[in-house]
């Protein structure tokens, strides 16, 4: 069955914005864009600007349940991630269902801010029920770990299984995750990198977050050796020094795509080669995230200069309030005034949905993507929609069905 949507303002991504559109929706796809007055059976939604469904890059869903963020603001990364450690260890014995519980729920926080796909940093154990009866989409990247070399071999394989597991929802897509520069030997990162090329899997990879990760890399010391050597993970073979965040960016290249997680300590020289690979590298920056560090200024002005694609993640509430996708845009925009407002659009959609290899279902509307969309309600005759819409809150809607007096209330 077709359904028709007369919208106010259409925000496709793939175009202009469209005022007085009409979606044509049938079996929760986008069948078409037509421009002016809709057939009597259209769902009148003028009051409404709608846009494609937000993508949140970056996730940490089992955290979901936490009310406030781990530790103070400012501390230490390497203490934060004694607490982070802490927190895992809290689960009950029944660790995959309590994990599959928080997910779950913060797959619902998510949809309830307009967020129609999620890039999520899967950890084990992992079931089914994580992801089930969700309207969120989740790239399932497996995170993976590799410093004890007993732990190396296990851990590359059930990265290998993960990528070819067959996820009875049909809203759940793999992608690998190997983890960070001071918790994975090269080696690891390289099996990660073969992986995503030879599966056309996504990667995602936390690099360039902290100095603290830079002086590990470049001099072998610092707070992190001190951490694993605490934990017994420590070995000179593994951190020897003169090492940049350069090399690993090499290292990524080769991926299906490559997603950097934060990116906040970028040089000019790595900005330049990400550059370079812009059709399959990217840069999530989490905002609050790095605020709650208290973190030196992201250069993403410069990313963006240089033509390098950059999305947005809401990171986990271990460092967030909140899992709202849209405070993240807002608060770019306070914190760079410059960047103009389309793009902070497509940090949330097109591009997101790219870095995550999910651009043939969502990022745009457009014939055949999803018709799960992000629709803020408008006052008629309002002079700048957009900036009304940066203002304001979203809330998603499936256009495969008629749409509730829920759905529809403004307040």
């Amino acid at each position: 069955m077709i359904r028709q949507y007369r919208v106010g303002w259409l925000f496709t991504i793939s175009g202009t914005p469209i005022q007085d559109a009409t979606l044509l929706v049938e079996d929760g796809r986008i069948l078409g864009v037509e421009e002016g007055e809709a057939g009597p059976a259209a769902t009148d939604l003028r009051n409404w600007a709608v846009m494609p469904a937000l993508v949140n890059a970056h996730t940490h869903l089992e955290f979901s349940h936490l009310t406030q963020p781990l530790g103070t603001e400012g501390m230490s990364f390497p203490q934060w991630i004694t607490e982070v450690i802490r927190y895992r260890q809290g689960f009950g014995e029944d660790i995959a269902r309590e994990k599959a519980v928080a997910i779950h729920d913060g797959l619902k926080q998510s949809a309830s801010h307009g967020v129609g796909a999620v890039g999520e940093i899967a950890t084990l154990p992992l079931t089914e029920a994580s992801y089930a009866q969700s309207d969120v989409h989740v790239v399932s990247l497996l995170e993976v770990l590799g410093l004890d070399p007993d732990r190396v071999t296990q851990g590359l394989a059930r990265a290998e299984e993960h990528a070819l597991y067959p996820w009875s929802q049909p809203n759940v897509s793999a992608g690998v995750s190997p983890h960070a520069p001071y918790s994975l030997k090269r080696e690891v990162v390289e099996h990660c990198v073969s992986l995503s090329a030879a599966k056309g899997l996504p990667l995602a990879m936390h690099l360039a977050e902290t100095t603290q990760e830079l002086e590990l890399l470049e001099e072998g010391t610092g707070p992190f050796r001190v951490m694993l050597d605490n934990m017994g993970l420590f070995r000179t073979e593994d951190f020897p020094g003169g090492r940049r965040v350069l090399d690993y960016l090499k290292l990524l290249a080769p991926a299906y795509r490559a997603m950097v997680v934060h990116g906040n300590y970028l040089s000019e020289h790595e900005i330049a080669f990400l550059a370079e690979h812009a059709e399959t590298m990217s840069v999530c920056y989490c905002p609050r995230t790095h605020a709650y560090f208290h973190h030196d200024p992201h250069p993403i002005e410069e990313l963006l200069a240089q033509g390098v694609p950059v999305v947005l993640g809401t990171d986990s509430r271990s460092s967030n309030p909140d899992l709202n996708l849209w405070k993240e845009v807002q608060h770019v925009q306070r914190e760079f005034p410059d960047i103009p407002e389309s793009q902070l659009l497509n940090m949330v959609t097109r591009d997101a949905a790219f870095a995550l290899g999910i651009e043939d279902v969502f990022g745009t509307i457009e014939r055949g993507k999803s018709a799960r969309v992000a629709a803020f309600p408008i006052v008629p005759d309002t002079p700048d929609v957009l900036s009304a819409m940066l203002a304001g809150q979203p809330r998603l809607w499936n256009l495969d069905g008629e749409l509730s007096e829920f759905d529809l209330a403004t307040a």
